[in-house]
């Protein structure tokens, strides 16, 4: 939500918001010490904030109103769907997105798929040796001792083969990039770092230090997306049922070997579940934090 105007708690604003309603412009009004007209989308700041000044210098609306307004969401592209409109992607926009693909290429290509284990070692979540074909790897708490904290993200930057990376890719390019559009980037931020630290220790007591990949992150970001549209009127409108049942789906096929058995390799099921559980506690997280510092603002 972005604040346009503010006007003395006596102000009458009932014909301003009512021509918002007309507009089918998404607003509220809050009451602090004065009146705040907030809106929820910022392509239509520039229109809606000419309009305010024009009612406040004129007490009216210009006649052609309703054409101005059409030609400003179009400019926006504030025509589209929500759907569409997710998937239209502005690179300014989704910094955090980059990042987090940049990274994930950057340290699969450098470690060569997992295959340089001594440049591996460095990024998994506890360093580790191969002795007598046994994996022998220190505690967590030595990441703390020796101050190597990043080991508790850094796992999800590593992704063992090229439709390893591809796939993970895509997700955060699609859910990702619509969750940093429409909300914002430190939400984004939240999800991937509460769900890579989450993912990553639930994976390690389960199968040691020797795994990577963003999927713990995408089943974040996917539950995240679902649970939002759930209990919110503003949508994100980028993770249907279907798709959530899917991802359900596989995470049931991995546990049960099958996919394994289609040489899918090595499945971090416990990553996937930590995800997922991490995504939906990451809403009520977002959603506090919205009601407490943003009055419900998002």
């Amino acid at each position: 939500m972005i604040k346009v105007l503010s006007a003395a708690l006596d102000k009458d604003l009932s014909e301003l918001t009512q021509q918002l309603w007309r507009l089918k412009i998404t607003h509220r009004v809050l009451f602090r010490n004065e009146q705040e007209l907030w809106i929820e989308s910022d392509h239509q700041l520039e229109f809606v904030q000419q309009l305010c000044s024009h009612w406040q210098e004129h007490g009216t609306f210009p006649q052609d109103i309703e054409a101005q307004h059409h030609t400003s969401s179009a400019d926006n592209g504030q025509s589209l769907p929500v759907s569409a409109k997710t998937r239209s992607v502005n690179l300014k926009k989704i910094p955090v997105v980059i990042i987090v693909l940049t990274l994930s290429v950057a340290l699969s290509l450098w470690t060569d798929f997992g295959a340089k284990l001594q440049l591996l070692k460095f990024f998994t979540i506890t360093d580790f040796e191969y002795l007598n074909n046994q994996v022998n790897y220190y505690s967590l708490a030595q990441n703390f001792s020796s101050l190597e904290l990043w080991r508790f993200i850094s796992p999800i930057f590593i992704h063992f083969n090229l439709p390893h990376i591809l796939f993970n890719g895509l997700w955060i390019w699609v859910v990702g990039a619509a969750i940093e559009q429409r909300q914002h980037s430190y939400v984004l931020v939240f999800i991937v770092l509460l769900s890579a630290v989450i993912s990553n220790i639930a994976q390690y007591y389960v199968s040691g230090p020797v795994f990577g990949g963003l999927s713990g992150v995408v089943y974040a970001i996917i539950s995240y997306a679902w649970l939002w549209d759930k209990r919110h009127s503003r949508k994100l409108g980028v993770v249907s049922n279907a798709l959530m049942g899917f991802m359900l789906a596989w995470l049931v096929l991995g546990y049960s070997g099958l996919l394994a058995q289609l040489g899918l390799g090595s499945i971090a099921n416990t990553a996937h579940l930590a995800g997922l559980l991490s995504g939906l506690f990451a809403m009520y997280c977002i959603q506090y934090y919205n009601k407490i510092f943003l009055n419900g603002g998002l």
